[in-house]
């Protein structure tokens, strides 16, 4: 199972990722200001064609 979360600001999602060591991408959108947490074994090319982040734009943050 996929497990997404998303956040209201990149550096609520860079806090968690780095308080709870759970790794992976971190899809910050152009569109708002939301970003969302990917898990560490999703590839880029997954992330972008995703039904949450398709069509929009904005950068991927790697994975720790």
């Amino acid at each position: 199972m996929e497990k997404l979360l998303v956040f209201n600001t990149l550096q609520e999602a860079r806090n968690y990722r780095y308080e709870n060591s759970t790794g992976g991408w971190i899809f910050e959108s152009d569109d708002d200001s939301t970003a969302i947490l990917f898990p560490p074994d999703v590839y880029p090319f997954a992330i972008f064609h995703h039904p949450i982040t398709k069509g929009r734009s904005g950068n991927l943050i790697g994975s720790c």
